[in-house]
């Protein structure tokens, strides 16, 4: 009986070490072989990608001759779709250039004070470089107060005026798309 124990026992740390050396093994091979597949995934993804990117502004023509209301749930389904073919009601800021192809999505004016949002698609770095330029030329200091990959926000003044601009950088599906929303943080005589 003593020796069945024995062999019982000395059988079970065989496959307790049998079920660690595969664990192991198991690792470094799926260690070893993930950089790999995770390039190949990248590889296929960013095809996958390029084909959509391709493919769906046929795909929206191909259904607004089919259907409207199906091409206006695809267009609503692209994140250019969702910028308004014209300009909400309001007003631009006075003497503010606007980045061309932007629209104005939003408009608020409280206490004497304005603040304007605008989309389009457009490369944040593009538009960000264009109000630099711009509101340089008409006399304005810049001040950078924040940033990131994703965005960034400034501050530009001149006299006793003072506009704040928070810019955002969005892209699904290979569509880039800018937004902009200027504030005027102190008017001139307010």
């Amino acid at each position: 009986m003593h020796k069945l124990i024995l062999v019982g026992g000395i059988g079970l740390v065989i496959v307790a070490a049998l079920a660690v050396w595969v664990f192991i093994a198991g690792f470094g091979f799926i260690s070893d072989k993930l950089p790999q597949w995770v390039s190949s995934a990248e590889k296929i993804g960013g095809a996958a990608l390029g084909k959509a990117q391709e493919s769906l502004p046929l795909l929206e023509e191909k259904a607004r001759a089919l259907s409207p209301e199906i091409a206006e749930k695809i267009k609503a389904a692209v994140p250019a779709g969702q910028i308004p073919a014209t300009d909400v009601g309001g007003e631009d800021i006075a003497g503010v250039p606007r980045f061309p192809g932007l629209v104005r999505v939003s408009f608020e004016a409280l206490s004497g004070k304005k603040t304007v949002g605008y989309k389009g698609r457009a490369e944040l770095a593009a538009v960000v470089e264009f109000y630099g330029k711009e509101m340089a030329s008409l006399g304005f200091r810049k001040r950078v107060t924040s940033a990131s990959a994703g965005g960034e926000a400034h501050e530009y003044s001149k006299g006793g005026r003072k506009l704040g601009f928070s810019f955002k950088k969005t892209a699904i599906l290979g569509v880039v798309t800018t937004e902009i929303v200027i504030t005027e943080l102190l008017a001139p005589g307010k």
